[in-house]
């Protein structure tokens, strides 16, 4: 009587752990497929305003969010042939929607530059833009 119980108490111990590694395994795969965003702004400053320089540009850039989509804009500036940027900055207003921006032409010492906006995935962004130069 007693290896019967024993026995069953054994079946028991076995259902138990199976149904605990595999409660654990789930979470696990869960926990993985999570999409982690970014802890912090993403704001833009490349370069510097100095005495002298004037703001050359000023606007905001807004999208609103879009359900499982990305969104992504561009900014282009074109000063005259004299105009120098020095400072570029893009600040997020308000809350995070945990977008990005960056340069991808022109810069610093340029005439131009142009600016990509991009939103994380079901997000949009709000951004203040100032170029600055001489």
């Amino acid at each position: 009587m007693l290896s019967i119980g024993f026995g069953y108490m054994c079946l028991f111990c076995l259902q138990m752990r199976f149904s605990i590694l595999l409660v654990l395994s789930a979470l696990a795969i869960i926990q993985a497929s999570v999409i982690k965003a970014p802890t912090s702004r993403a704001n833009l400053n490349v370069g510097y305003a100095a005495a002298g320089d004037r703001l050359l540009y000023r606007t905001y850039i807004y999208k609103p969010a879009i359900p499982n989509s990305v969104q992504r804009e561009d900014l282009v500036y074109r000063g005259n042939s004299t105009t120098r940027i020095s400072a570029i900055t893009a600040t997020e207003v308000g809350y995070t929607q945990y977008a990005t921006a960056w340069v991808i032409s022109g810069s610093i010492g340029a005439n131009n530059v142009t600016i990509r906006f991009q939103s994380a995935l079901g997000w949009g962004y709000y951004f203040l833009v100032d170029i600055w130069g001489r």
